[in-house]
């Protein structure tokens, strides 16, 4: 896999994640071999590998979940502006804070059982910012 001109997302010791295009690629570190690719409507907005290697996520346009081979996709949170660990097997997932639906789920990246946590509400009709507190 070339990744020149590519945006990397997060790495960990045996786990690559980066995006080219609208693109994203999870990729072995060791055998070079891509785990996973998935296609968005514009450039991914964020990423997250486990630190035990065990699952991966890309978000943007929609969610999707790498979990030991298994590729998922979750369609139902759209626009998500970025991504936190919040436990071993658990995802906050913050919607664009510009937006009138702008909130806060969270994701359990086994199951994809998904829990909205609160609206967000504090960067509603304010100026954009490269960094949001949340």
């Amino acid at each position: 896999m070339e990744i020149k001109n590519s945006i990397i997302l997060d790495e960990t010791d045996k786990l690559l994640l980066l995006h080219k295009w609208e693109t994203t690629f999870l990729i072995d570190k060791r055998s070079n071999s891509v785990l996973m690719q998935e296609e968005y409507v514009g450039d991914p907005t964020c990423g997250k590998i486990d630190k035990g290697n065990q699952w991966a996520v890309v978000a943007g346009d929609h969610l999707t979940v790498w979990n030991e081979g298994n590729i998922r996709v979750v369609d139902e949170l759209a626009d998500i502006h970025s991504i936190r660990t919040k436990n071993a097997d658990t995802i906050e997932v913050l919607i664009d804070p510009w937006n009138t639906k702008s909130s806060v789920w969270e994701v359990n990246v086994l199951t994809l059982e998904k829990l909205k946590i609160r609206d967000f509400l504090e960067y509603r009709d304010k100026p954009y910012t490269e960094e949001v507190n949340w």
